[in-house]
């Protein structure tokens, strides 16, 4: 089994959207954040994305949070069944949240009916659990 076919794919190089990439304030001390600013990458499995934080350390990408706006249960289910298709483990935390183990990375998607927003939030196993809390702020 291999890492799943997204534009932004964990352990690539800062070089490959270097480009299309703004900087912001670093979320964690050793860690490089940034937005992508691109206009072809703005998607995850069909729904337009609102913002796309890549984080990087030593210009490696570690860790990527996903935001989806003006989205519905629907479509945070339609995430979620494609996720565990593919994946070796998953577990459903609640009624909107869910976390998969798909190769070696990790998955965790949200979703907040107030806002009608999903949160994907995907990054290496040991990065996500050391720092999810600070990765869900913001």
């Amino acid at each position: 089994m291999k890492q799943l076919n997204l534009p932004f794919k964990i352990d690539r190089q800062h070089e490959n959207w270097q480009f299309e990439l703004d900087a912001v304030d670093d979320r964690l001390e050793g860690y490089h954040s940034y937005i992508y600013i691109g206009k072809k990458l703005n998607y995850f499995l069909n729904l337009i994305t609102h913002r796309t934080e890549l984080i990087f350390n030593a210009d490696y990408l570690t860790a990527v949070i996903i935001k989806i706006k003006y989205s519905n249960k629907e479509q945070f289910d339609s995430i979620n069944q494609f996720l565990v298709i593919n994946s070796s483990k998953n577990i459903i935390i609640d009624e909107f949240n869910r976390k998969y183990k798909i190769w070696r990375i990790v998955y965790l998607t949200t979703y907040i009916p107030k806002r009608k927003q999903i949160i994907i939030i995907y990054g290496k196993p040991r990065f996500i659990k050391k720092h999810l809390l600070l990765l869900q702020s913001n």
